[in-house]
């Protein structure tokens, strides 16, 4: 990519999260002009494009529009999907984002851009401009680049495209389309990790699984509608299940995860750990549990970095270790009070609290949760230690969260959060030896 950068310095590069909408989106809040046009970085604009667009503004009621679509190859079977993708903008008037789709400004920010999901980001946004008004079907062509057919198979490709676009019709969540799109990728691993890792051979109870494990996401979440789709599409596809449980949300947290394809959990009372609680009671079929929270401080990415030493059975319980940088001094002040009174008290070796961590379930089941507030973690990682699970910190990153902390956000959250763990810790080690009896 750098060398790319290096060659076409006039070009405004942009960072953003992973996924196709929300980089269109980036891409169009920098953008000037009356008409905006979304291109495929494997397509191939013809000379005089511009005038295409200009044709379609000189007709008000056309407020989008798209080129004719042309696979780059002299193959038959190329001919026949061009015929195919034809008849579908002809009959059915939905075009794909690879035809280069290209929309008056007011009515993109009007529709609000693309929606975040996983996958069918161009369909879901075809579909409401159609709405909107009328589309431009120029017949120009944009070649589009035949990698993809050459190297998944002309018929397979064509054949998991259509199977795409029917269930999406049915229903389907995007989510789940994006697993099954990616994992039949078979020339291409959009994983962020090495996948052989997590499809190994896995070591449990003395017998060898050779499948890959349910591992089940856990997303507590409290009005986070700014970041909880960034947190969603940035989860690897290997994921088996995502729960977000709505803990008493007043915006639209809930409304945007389900249309990531995540599953909603609703827990109206205040509470952390019965948040986790919550989710817990849907993902009964895990074996692997990980928690994460909503607000995009952590990378979604590095679940594998967790969950792997489970997998190969080196290990019962996995904790992220968070680095100082970018938390408020009152966490970090607060974390480290708690951090140490419990390796104090207990005489562990801990170096966080961090909420990022992944269990087995059946280890998470024999702990007994009972925490329905900020001691959660505490209460996790005392018990982990008294009942001998095998556990791991790791060192994760961190980066600034998107939005205010519910926590550290303001003085009272401090207070309260801080009054919460430290009771926790008094309560552990005051009910200790019962524990140690039963």
């Amino acid at each position: 990519v750098q060398s790319v950068r290096e060659r076409f310095k006039n070009v405004h590069w942009v960072n953003s999260p992973a996924g196709r909408g929300i980089q269109m989106n980036e891409g169009a809040k920098l953008a000037k002009g009356k008409w905006l046009l979304f291109l495929h970085a494997d397509t191939r604009l013809e000379f005089g494009w511009v005038n295409e667009i200009r044709k379609a503004d000189l007709e008000p009621q056309i407020i989008s529009g798209v080129f004719r679509f042309s696979i780059a190859s002299s193959t038959r079977a190329a001919r026949l999907i061009e015929r195919g993708v034809a008849w579908r903008v002809r009959k059915l008037g939905l075009p794909y984002g690879d035809q280069g789709l290209f929309v008056r400004r007011d009515i993109f920010e009007e529709l609000e851009g693309y929606r975040t999901l996983a996958i069918m980001e161009d369909i879901d946004l075809v579909r409401r401009l159609r709405r909107r008004g009328r589309m431009y079907y120029s017949a120009m062509l944009i070649r589009v680049s035949s990698r993809r057919w050459e190297q998944d198979g002309w018929i397979y490709r064509t054949f998991v495209n259509l199977c795409l676009l029917g269930f999406y019709y049915v229903g389907i969540s995007p989510r789940l389309l994006a697993k099954f799109y990616y994992s039949s990728a078979v020339s291409e691993d959009r994983s962020s990790v090495n996948r052989s890792v997590l499809l190994s051979p896995v070591k449990r109870s003395n017998e060898l699984i050779s499948e890959v494990p349910h591992v089940a996401v856990i997303i507590p979440a409290l009005n986070e509608e700014q970041s909880i789709q960034s947190v969603l599409i940035e989860i690897p596809s290997y994921v088996s299940s995502v729960i977000v449980v709505d803990n008493g949300s007043t915006d639209s947290t809930a409304s945007l995860a389900r249309a990531c394809g995540a599953t909603v959990v609703n827990e109206p009372i205040p509470g952390y750990g019965r948040a986790c609680l919550a989710g817990l009671r849907k993902t009964r079929d895990a074996d692997i549990v990980v928690f994460l929270d909503a607000d995009r401080t952590d990378y979604p990415q590095e679940i594998s970095k967790l969950v792997e030493p489970i997998i190969h059975g080196r290990s019962d319980f996995v904790m992220g270790s968070r680095s100082g940088s970018g938390r408020p001094l009152a966490a970090l002040f607060g974390t480290a009070i708690c951090v140490r009174l419990i390796n104090l008290l207990w005489q562990t070796n801990y170096r966080d609290l961090g909420p990022f961590r992944a269990i087995r379930r059946e280890s998470l089941d024999r702990l007994k949760m009972m925490d329905r507030t900020w001691g959660w973690t505490i209460e996790m990682q005392v018990k982990a230690f008294e009942y001998g699970l095998r556990t791991l910190e790791l060192p994760v990153r961190q980066r600034p969260r998107i939005g205010q902390s519910k926590i550290s956000g303001t003085v009272r959250g401090v207070m309260l959060a801080g009054t919460r763990m430290f009771v926790t810790i008094w309560s552990l080690w005051r009910t200790r030896r019962e524990r140690t009896t039963s």
